[in-house]
């Protein structure tokens, strides 16, 4: 009686070991795709240049505000979307803001730490410039960025990161007092932390 016993035990156990492991990997990757949500700010430094001409702008100082939304693909990957604001003002005494609306994906090569990469691209949107210009004026630019940082768990959903990156945006042509200004290029760093709830 006890060796069939035994072998209907193993035949259980082989069958219900899928299911078990099936109901893990649902379980690890329902965990992989939750909401992803980052809410901060931090010190930014930007300039403008141009390829093609004499005009250097001077290098800026100013805060930022980041947010970033998504989900994440697994335990390494995180996809969504950014937004970066910037504002100061021109040698005019004129508003200029920048607001970058970005893809972002985010990488981690060790789970189990809070070391990570991201990067993406999308459009920048910039009233007035550091330039002289002849009238305010709303522009356009495609931009990439890049970054890293680490995150530091709080608790189960939330916790703090620290990052540091850049953003560019190719404004194109501009119209200044002295003339036509072509391939202007605005180039934006940040340092910074923000709140992370996932």
């Amino acid at each position: 009686m006890t060796r069939p016993r035994a072998a209907i035990g193993a035949v259980l156990l082989l069958v219900a070991l899928p299911t078990v492991a099936a109901a893990q990997s649902t379980a690890t990757a329902s965990e992989g795709r939750r909401p992803w949500f980052a809410i901060g700010g931090g010190a930014a430094t930007f300039r403008g240049a141009c390829q093609f001409c004499e005009i250097e702008g001077d290098y800026r100082h100013t805060g930022s505000l980041l947010v970033d939304a998504g989900a994440g693909i697994n335990k390494h990957v995180d996809v969504g979307g950014e937004l970066l604001w910037v504002r100061d003002e021109n040698p005019s005494g004129d508003e200029v803001r920048t607001t970058f609306v970005v893809a972002v994906a985010q990488f981690r090569p060790w789970a189990s730490k809070g070391f990570f990469v991201k990067g993406g691209a999308g459009m920048a949107f910039v009233r007035n410039w550091v330039f002289e210009l002849d009238s305010p004026s709303l522009q356009k630019a495609l931009s990439i960025h890049i970054g890293a940082g680490w995150e530091f768990p709080v608790s189960r959903r939330l916790g703090v990161e620290l990052f540091a990156a850049q953003h560019a945006a190719a404004l194109g042509d501009f119209e200044t007092q002295h003339g036509v200004v072509q391939d202007v290029m605005g180039n934006f760093w940040s340092i910074g932390g923000a709140l992370v709830i996932r």
